[in-house]
C-alpha cells in the first residue's frame, strides 16, 4: 500500500527531458508557458524552449493603466532575455501607440536576430522598422500591419520569403512595391490590403496568389506573373492597367468599387482582356455590370473559350443585371456553371423568376448548370 501511494506522488511530467517538455509548452500561449515557471525550479526556465511567441497588448479601453503596459513590456524583455539560446520560429506582436518604439524596435531586432521563420506584426504605432529585417535570409512568412510609411531600402534582400502580407502601409516612392516584390525571389503569396502607392508594379515569376484589396493606386497597375493562379482585385478602377503572362490563372475574384465615367468603362473593360485565360471568374459588385457596358460588341476571349464557372453577386431583378448574366450564357462556349447570388431582401418568388428567365434564354454551351441563391 506504501508503496503504490510513493508511485502516485511521483511527478512523471517533471522528469521528461528537456526537448519533449519544450514541445509541450508549445501547445500553450506564451503567457501560460512563462507561468510554468512558477511551479518549481525545474521548470523555471523551460519557458525558453519555445520557439513560437506571441505578444499581445490590447489597448482599446481608454481605461488601460500605464502600469499594464509597463508590465507588457516587461514581459516581453524577460522572454526575449531568456529566450538567447534558442532559434525563433514564429514571433507575433499586436499594440498600440501607448508601447514605447524603441522598445518595439528591439524586439523585433531580437526575434531577426534569433533567426525568426514566421512573423507578423500589427503596431498602430510610428516606428520604424529595423534595417535588418529587410536582409534577414530565415524569414518565410512576413505579414505587416502597421499604419506606417515604408521606405524599402536599396539593398533589400529576402531570399527565402514565401508569404508576403501587407495592411495600412504607404508607399512614398513609385519604386517601393517593385524593389520589395522583386527582392522576394521564393514568394508565392502577395496580399496587399489598405495600402496606398503611387505606382504598384508587380513581376515575378514564382507568384501564384495576388490579392489587391481596398488599395490606393494613384498611378498605374502593372502584373506580369506567369506562375499566377489565383488574383482577386476589390477597389476603384486604376488610371492605367498592364495585365500580361497571366496564362496559369485558374480563379479571379474582381470587384470594382467605383465605376461612373465612360473612361472607368474602358479600362475596366482592358482589365477583363488582361485576365482572358482564366477559368473561374467570380464578379463580386453590383458595380461591376457597368464594367461591362461595351463587351457585347468585342466578347472576350476568355468567355468565348476559357470561362467554366462564373459567379455573379449582388444580384437583382433589373433588366440590366438579367441583361448581363444572359450575355454570359449566350457566349460563354465552355461554360459550366452560372451562380447568382441575390442581394438579401430578394423573396424566394423573385429568385425563382430570375431563374426562369435565364433558363429561357438561348446558351451557347449545353452542360450549363444555373444557380441562383
Amino acid at each position: 500500500m506504501a508503496t503504490q501511494v510513493k508511485m502516485e506522488n511521483v511527478d512523471r511530467i517533471s522528469n521528461l527531458p528537456d526537448s519533449i517538455l519544450g514541445y509541450i509548452l508549445s501547445f500553450l500561449s506564451t503567457k501560460e508557458a512563462v507561468a510554468t515557471s512558477l511551479l518549481s525550479s525545474k521548470w523555471r526556465y523551460l519557458f525558453a524552449l519555445v520557439s513560437n511567441l506571441d505578444f499581445e497588448l490590447d489597448e482599446s479601453s481608454q481605461m488601460l493603466k500605464i502600469s499594464t503596459i509597463k508590465s507588457f513590456m516587461c514581459f516581453v524583455d524577460r522572454v526575449l532575455f531568456f529566450h538567447n539560446t534558442v532559434n525563433i520560429n514564429a514571433f507575433r506582436l499586436r499594440c498600440g501607440k501607448r508601447v514605447d518604439s524603441d522598445r518595439v524596435y528591439g524586439w523585433i531586432s531580437a526575434a531577426i536576430w534569433r533567426g525568426v521563420k514566421h512573423l507578423r506584426l500589427s503596431i498602430s504605432l510610428n516606428f520604424t522598422l529595423p534595417g535588418v529585417l529587410f536582409t534577414c535570409t530565415t524569414l518565410i512568412t512576413l505579414k505587416l500591419e502597421t499604419n506606417l510609411v515604408l521606405n524599402v531600402p536599396k539593398d533589400v534582400c529576402l531570399p527565402n520569403l514565401k508569404i508576403l502580407h501587407l495592411k495600412s502601409i504607404m508607399f512614398p516612392n513609385d519604386d517601393s512595391v517593385e524593389s520589395l516584390v522583386s527582392s522576394c525571389i521564393s514568394l508565392v503569396e502577395l496580399i496587399i490590403c489598405n495600402c496606398s502607392t503611387k505606382k504598384c508594379n508587380i513581376s515575378h515569376n514564382s507568384l501564384k496568389v495576388l490579392e489587391i484589396i481596398r488599395s490606393v493606386l494613384y498611378g498605374s497597375l502593372v502584373i506580369d506573373t506567369p506562375a499566377l493562379a489565383y488574383f482577386n482585385y476589390t477597389y476603384s478602377v486604376a488610371r492605367e492597367y498592364s495585365l500580361k503572362n497571366l496564362q496559369s490563372l485558374i480563379r479571379a475574384d474582381i470587384a470594382f468599387l467605383d465605376i461612373r465615367f465612360d473612361s472607368h468603362q474602358t479600362k475596366a473593360t482592358a482589365f477583363f482582356e488582361g485576365i482572358s485565360n482564366v477559368n473561374i471568374l467570380v464578379l463580386s459588385s453590383p458595380s461591376l455590370k457597368e464594367a461591362l457596358t461595351n463587351l457585347p460588341e468585342r466578347v472576350p476571349h476568355c468567355i468565348l473559350y476559357q470561362l467554366k464557372v462564373i459567379e455573379i453577386s449582388g444580384f437583382m431583378t433589373n433588366k440590366d443585371c438579367i441583361g448581363k448574366a444572359k450575355y454570359f450564357l449566350e457566349n460563354a462556349t465552355v461554360l459550366m456553371k452560372l451562380i447568382i447570388r441575390t442581394v438579401p431582401f430578394l423573396s424566394e418568388e423573385q429568385k425563382s423568376s430570375i431563374y426562369q428567365q435565364l433558363m429561357a434564354s438561348p446558351s451557347k454551351s449545353k452542360q450549363c448548370c444555373i444557380l441562383v441563391v
